[in-house]
């Protein structure tokens, strides 16, 4: 009976050592398991920390016409471009579809823009939220399409009775082929007619018997894109002739 007890004794002693190796090898094992992972994590917040904001370069076209410049590109650089997160924002407006090309690069198309001021801003974030702006702004005008300018030639504007009157001249500007002329011997605002004009701006016209002092306006607006205009007012004088001036002493006798 004895021998009994002492045999089970000696089993759960060497059971319990088992227990115990086997906790220690578990433990250790754990704590390889946790170093290694404790390792990872520390080698990548030091990975993290020295991956730094991207940065944003572009093109500022400044102030320039019409056609000079189409598009307008925007440089990415960072440890993961491939990872950006690209906001572009034209006047105020999210454009769809910006995605960086292999280069980091995304050209931004300025083809539909009407002539003015116009605000360009680019948001770039990576993998950790670090975010970069850029901004710029651009001002798109017409060409200069000069002044008008309606040039009369030398002029005789004292006639004498039932005489004609020519004014002839030429109207100067770019682009003839825009231009509105018109004249009128009385107000232009309410009534007019076309001055008839060669390629060359160049006209002539005639006056035919003037019997009676007489004015004419003549008024030029031209341009494309940007209109300007001119006016020109000439005044014709009538002089009496010398019978007129017989007949109007024999009246003056007569009525004396």
């Amino acid at each position: 009976m004895l021998g009994n007890w002492s045999l089970l004794f000696r089993f759960n002693m060497g059971r319990s050592c088992m227990d115990k190796e086997q906790i220690r090898s578990l433990t250790l094992a754990f704590l390889m398991i946790g170093s290694v992972m404790l390792g990872l994590f520390f080698l990548g917040v030091e990975t993290d920390v020295s991956d730094r904001p991207p940065t944003i370069t572009g093109e500022e076209p400044g102030d320039f016409l019409v056609g000079e410049v189409t598009s307008v590109t925007v440089t990415v650089t960072d440890e993961s471009v491939d990872e950006i997160y690209l906001e572009v924002s034209l006047n105020n407006a999210k454009l769809p579809d910006t995605y960086l090309d292999e280069n980091g690069q995304y050209v931004v198309d300025i083809t539909g823009l009407n002539p003015g001021t116009h605000s360009l801003s680019i948001l770039a974030r990576d993998y950790l939220y670090q975010e970069t702006n850029w901004e710029t702004q651009f001002t798109i005008s017409y060409p200069d399409e000069g002044d008008t300018e309606i040039i009369l030639d030398d002029l005789v504007t004292n006639i004498q009775h039932g005489d004609d009157a020519i004014l002839t001249g030429n109207l100067s500007h770019s682009t003839i082929q825009s231009c509105d002329f018109i004249w009128s011997d009385s107000n232009i605002e309410e009534e007019q007619l076309n001055v008839p004009i060669d390629d060359n701006g160049g006209f002539s016209m005639i006056f035919s018997e003037i019997t009676e002092n007489l004015t004419i306006t003549m008024d030029a607006k031209c341009g494309i894109n940007i209109l300007s205009a001119d006016r020109v007012t000439v005044n014709y004088i009538v002089q009496s002739s010398e019978s007129d001036d017989g007949n109007s002493t024999n009246e003056d006798n007569d009525t004396v």
